[in-house]
């Protein structure tokens, strides 16, 4: 019962807290990108891209880094990108949107299964002792 309290919880937290944007979605080109080191390198790029109505305008997206290697993209790239309709500073990478909407649920399922597996283990072993 009390885990279903906290899944109750932790879901209604999530609606609670979303503003559900009008996305749209485009495609820009990569200006610049610019390495922020630190502990963890991360990397983010300007994109200029149109809107709806033809206006221009840039923002900046994060960029996925793959760790000793970098990104996969580099100036002059052209990158699917997706901008708040209401706000089109607002801007998101299509990966970066997904993992945004979709993240935590996949670590929540994650960390179950893992938490899972030690228990099966030491049914299995009781099992074979009996």
């Amino acid at each position: 019962m009390k885990y279903f309290c906290f899944v109750a919880l932790i879901l209604s937290a999530s609606y609670c807290f979303s503003q559900n944007p009008d996305w749209v979605k485009t495609e820009g080109r990569i200006i610049e990108i610019i390495t922020h080191s630190g502990r963890k390198t991360k990397e983010t790029a300007t994109v200029k891209f149109k809107l709806e109505n033809g206006e221009e305008l840039s923002g900046s997206v994060d960029l996925v880094r793959v760790p000793f290697i970098g990104s996969t993209k580099s100036e002059g790239d052209k990158i699917t990108i997706l901008y708040d309709r209401n706000n089109p500073g607002l801007i998101q990478s299509r990966l970066g949107h997904f993992l945004s909407n979709y993240g935590m649920y996949i670590l929540i399922f994650l960390g179950v299964i893992f938490s899972i597996i030690p228990f099966l283990k030491y049914r299995k072993s009781l099992n074979s002792k009996a």
